[in-house]
């Protein structure tokens, strides 16, 4: 198994794009109250759906080509949020985590410049993972310290000093599916496609 980067030539520019999350819990409700509760398992994983629009016979064979090798070997591919690839808060430069952060954690703390910010659904990357900030988003103290909350808890842990990337970040994915197949409409049109994917670490 490898970890390869989503192709960027036309047979693989999304038409759409669905961004959500997976989050399993077990829930129960008491037999006398009444009541309901549930826990999360802390098993969060980001959901992508990237629609592929129709393409020539020529672009249809690398696409075909990537597709069914990522089902037959279950590589992991490298991709990021293609409608946010830069924070709307004004956090830039090169930050980093202030302090290590256990897996589970819904907050991080971040070392940037004073006075920077994230807004709500800003994204920055860490080992591979997307971090979403929460919607309260955050703004660094005079020390360029931020509490940075998250939508999602860490996922994987991270290490004090670790960088943290705000310009395209990426997580890595894995088809969510262990078949693909390709159907065509015309002798030389590959119909479009929707491929599912599952945030994997």
């Amino acid at each position: 198994m490898a970890t390869v980067d989503w192709p960027t030539d036309r047979a693989f520019a999304p038409q759409r794009m669905k961004f959500g999350v997976s989050t399993p819990k077990s829930a129960w409700a008491a037999p006398f109250t009444g009541q309901t509760q549930s826990i999360s398992h802390l098993a969060d994983r980001l959901m992508c759906t990237i629609s592929l629009p129709p393409c020539s016979r020529t672009d249809a064979g690398r696409r075909e080509a990537f597709l069914m090798s990522l089902a037959s070997t279950g590589d992991w591919v490298r991709l990021s949020h293609r409608q946010r690839p830069a924070p709307l808060g004004t956090l830039r430069g090169s930050p980093t985590a202030q302090a290590s952060a256990s897996a589970g954690a819904r907050t991080i703390s971040v070392q940037t410049s004073a006075g920077a910010t994230m807004l709500a659904g800003d994204i920055l990357g860490v080992n591979g993972q997307l971090l979403l900030t929460a919607y309260a988003g955050a703004t660094a103290n005079g020390s360029g310290v931020m509490s940075l909350p998250l939508v999602l808890p860490l996922r994987a842990a991270v290490s004090s000093s670790a960088p943290l990337t705000w310009s395209a970040p990426t997580a890595t994915w894995q088809l969510a599916a262990d078949s693909i197949d390709l159907e065509y409409m015309a002798p030389s049109l590959q119909d479009g496609v929707d491929i599912m994917l599952r945030e994997v670490y």
